[in-house]
């Protein structure tokens, strides 16, 4: 009996040796970005972006083509969902759709103000599907308009996208874990926006060696959800920054506001002169690369407040007015003015917020849940309804630790500058 046993182990062992299910590479059709847009039926449109495979005679990969050819191809199917879809679109191609390698999803404006849970289910139970993906809303646009794009400098737009994202200072392969986080946490959610940018300029092309700028995919700011995962609105490019510098996300930031010539005379002056804009031109712009938040709430009173101190720590990139930055207290002066611009920006935002999308997406119910987790069964449950309301105290402390190769300008003393 025991031989007997024996054998059939052995008999087995050699007719599965291998990989009875391997799937070869060349029959897998590798997905990079996947879209889903709502049409007007109520049916939903997936995109897919995938990769060609190389040709064989490649001569090498240049502004996203290969041998003459893009590097991308684009599908499209229509579904109930994304499964759905999947499945349609995959009558269409001659390799199995494989999702491992996906880093981008895009969802198209339509579909992000009906809401999106009817999609987001998937993204989180299927293992197919990265945590770690980027999620983007393409503003006054549908996902199949910017998957169809090509762009230049990368091989395929779906991976353009991201490294915009991160030349942009924000976090990148987050966006679908932190929509989960927060979705579960306050209730609201926020994902990047995209926008399909024209040419400011259209100089038109005069030979075929030109390279005029062309309609391409542009980092617009944030889009926010409300607790029913419906777009309530957006944070553009100058906004978006405030909430990645109060949650602790945010790596790195260019700031440019006006310095007034009262700025010559006494530091700081009102803030309200230097964001007039009246003396436009005489600016200072600064590189910031370090930043940290610390909100501290305070429970007094009926609702609670927060203190909100923001620091950073950067140098001076560029001074256009008149003021002699080879002098300390002149770089004094820049700090406190940049102070100034930066507190009343950041109040301008929140105020924003807690008015018009009425979301907590600075966490701060969940500063309190942790450092307060008795106090917070008090509020948790009327929090979208208390959160517009909250006082906040917000304290910006730049530390400015350079002014670049140099002090004082290389150029001669402009006018209403200080002599030399």
């Amino acid at each position: 009996m025991f031989r007997r046993i024996i054998f059939i182990f052995l008999a087995l062992s050699l007719v599965l040796t291998g990989c009875w299910d391997r799937q070869e590479l060349n029959d897998q059709a590798i997905v990079l970005g996947w879209g889903m847009d709502l049409m007007e039926d109520g049916e939903y449109l997936a995109t897919a972006n995938l990769v060609l495979p190389l040709a064989s005679k490649s001569g090498g990969q240049q502004g996203g083509e290969q041998a003459g050819q893009s590097g991308f191809m684009t599908e499209s199917a229509f579904g109930k969902n994304n499964r759905d879809a999947e499945q349609n679109m995959q009558r269409k191609l001659s390799r199995v759709l494989f999702p491992g390698h996906r880093r981008n999803i895009f969802i198209g404006e339509k579909l992000a103000e009906k809401g999106v849970f009817s999609i987001m289910d998937e993204y989180g139970r299927s293992p197919m599907v990265r945590p770690r993906s980027n999620i983007f809303v393409v503003k006054g646009g549908t996902a199949q308009e910017a998957m169809s794009l090509a762009y230049q400098l990368e091989a395929n737009p779906a991976i353009a996208v991201q490294k915009i994202q991160e030349k942009s200072g924000a976090p990148i392969s987050r966006s679908l874990l932190d929509f989960f986080i927060m979705a579960n946490g306050t209730g609201c959610g926020v994902m990047p926006a995209l926008s399909i940018e024209t040419p400011e300029v259209n100089t038109g092309k005069k030979t075929s060696n030109d390279s005029p700028p062309q309609t391409t995919l542009s980092l617009y700011g944030a889009a926010v959800f409300n607790e029913k995962l419906k777009l309530a609105g957006y944070l553009n490019y100058d906004e978006f920054w405030v909430r990645l510098w109060i949650t602790n996300k945010l790596a790195f930031r260019n700031f440019t506001t006006i310095i007034n010539a009262v700025d010559a005379d006494k530091p700081g002056g009102e803030a309200a002169d230097a964001l007039s804009g009246a003396t436009r031109g005489q600016s200072v712009s600064i590189n910031v690369d370090t930043f940290k938040s610390h909100i501290t709430p305070v429970m007094t009173g009926s609702l609670p407040k927060f203190r909100i101190l923001l620091e950073g720590k950067g140098f001076i990139e560029e001074n256009d007015s008149p003021l002699d930055l080879s002098k300390p207290e002149n770089v004094n002066k820049v700090e406190a003015r940049m102070n100034q611009y930066l507190e009343a920006k950041i109040n301008k935002v929140v105020k924003k917020v807690q008015k018009e999308f009425k979301c907590d997406i600075f966490g701060f119910g969940d500063t309190i849940h942790h450092r307060h987790p008795y106090q917070w069964k008090k509020y948790a449950a009327d929090w979208d309804t208390l959160f517009p309301d909250i006082d906040l105290d917000i304290t910006v402390k730049l530390n400015l630790t350079g002014t670049g190769l140099t002090g004082k300008s290389l150029l001669p003393t402009r006018d209403g500058g200080e002599g030399k």
